[in-house]
């Protein structure tokens, strides 16, 4: 039985070590602790770690935390000056943009203006057209003699306008019954 006892005892005592060793290999895979290095301080076990190994280990400590923030850092800087740079070319496009919509916007409104006070020259000369239409049935009826005094008090586009729609016989008729050099202006007027 005592044989039991001490053999339950030692068992016992290495699944103890045995936890240990397994939570401190956890621990070191988990980069809480770092094994090599703490047992590079213990005088029996430092010497079995090689030097090469102590090498690879300051090497790997100094360099990865250190260098990669400053590199991550200074990466993000840069992206950061890119970033604002192309903002700033941004907004001065979009400054262009917004002026050129504005002339654009301009020359709409004018268009615009143009357009309705075209509309409105069309009507006024398809009003004139009309009218010229009826004055001109009505001095298709007069004598050329009775046409010219009338004609005389009118301006010359007008005298023109009910020309164009007499027919060529009658307007032969009142053009010479004009003036000879109110006729020939008429003429001159009417080849334009």
């Amino acid at each position: 039985m005592r044989v039991k006892k001490i053999i339950s005892r030692i068992l016992f005592i290495i699944l103890i070590l045995g936890i240990i060793a397994g939570a401190v290999w956890a621990l070191d895979w988990l980069a809480v602790i770092n094994v090599r290095k703490t047992a590079g301080k213990i005088p029996v076990v430092g010497k079995m770690i090689t030097a090469e190994e102590k090498e690879d280990e300051a090497k790997t400590e100094k360099k990865e935390p250190v260098n990669s923030l400053e590199e991550e850092n200074k990466k993000l800087k840069e992206e950061q000056q890119k970033l604002k740079q192309q903002i700033g070319e941004l907004e001065k496009h979009l400054e262009v943009v917004n002026t050129e919509k504005q002339a654009l916007l301009e020359e709409r409104e004018s268009l615009k203006n143009t357009l309705q006070s075209l509309e409105v020259l069309q009507e006024q000369q398809e009003g004139a057209r009309v009218s010229y239409q009826k004055l001109a049935e009505y001095y298709a009826e007069m004598k050329p003699e009775a046409a010219v005094n009338i004609m005389n008090g009118l301006s010359d586009e007008v005298i023109i306008g009910i020309l164009q729609y007499l027919d060529s016989e009658q307007v032969a008729k009142i053009l010479s019954a004009m003036d000879p050099e109110k006729a020939a202006i008429i003429v001159d007027q009417m080849k334009n």
